[in-house]
């Protein structure tokens, strides 16, 4: 027994034989099956791209910034777009379409309800706050327009036309 346990202690073996065994026909080994946590994540993936897609598509437009209002750039368009027609149409139309322009202007720049008051009232009351004191430049050009509008004598389409370039000149010296 000794001489078996010697043998088999030996470094020296059988030969080894090549693998696979010559002998033996070739054995097909199947590719290794791919993990399922690989379709998880792709299916988890694939979930959370068309979640995106579809809120993407689907959410609530950002509104739209409200442009600022730019009140003295809308009453100085407002009032060069009234330069030409001046000369064409009656004398107290003009009149009025100026005060209308001003008193918005008043009301969006100054925060006046110039367009519900009348002219004694704006000027001449106690509606204007002693911060606007740049308002009560266009007290005589306001006694003006209501001359022109409701004057019982026509007025003329000269005097229409002046008061058109002083309510632009008092608009330009008010640029904010």
């Amino acid at each position: 027994m000794l001489n078996f346990l010697l043998a088999q202690a030996a470094p020296e073996g059988p030969p080894l034989q090549p693998l696979p065994h010559p002998a033996l026909p070739e054995v097909f080994i199947p590719p290794a099956p791919i993990p399922v946590w690989i379709f998880i994540v792709c299916g988890l993936l694939l979930v959370a791209m068309l979640a995106l897609v579809l809120w993407l598509l689907l959410r609530p437009r950002p509104p739209e910034a409200i442009p600022p209002k730019r009140p003295w750039v809308t009453a100085m368009t407002a009032l060069r777009e009234l330069s030409p027609l001046a000369r064409f149409q009656p004398p107290g139309q003009t009149a009025g379409q100026i005060s209308e322009i001003l008193r918005q202007y008043f009301l969006v720049r100054y925060k006046i309800p110039a367009p519900f008051r009348t002219t004694q009232e704006i000027f001449h009351g106690d509606t204007i706050p002693s911060t606007s004191s740049r308002l009560h430049k266009y007290a005589p050009l306001a006694d003006l327009w209501d001359g022109l509008s409701f004057a019982p004598v026509p007025a003329s389409t000269d005097e229409a036309a002046e008061l058109l370039a002083r309510a632009i000149t008092y608009l330009e010296e008010d640029r904010p």
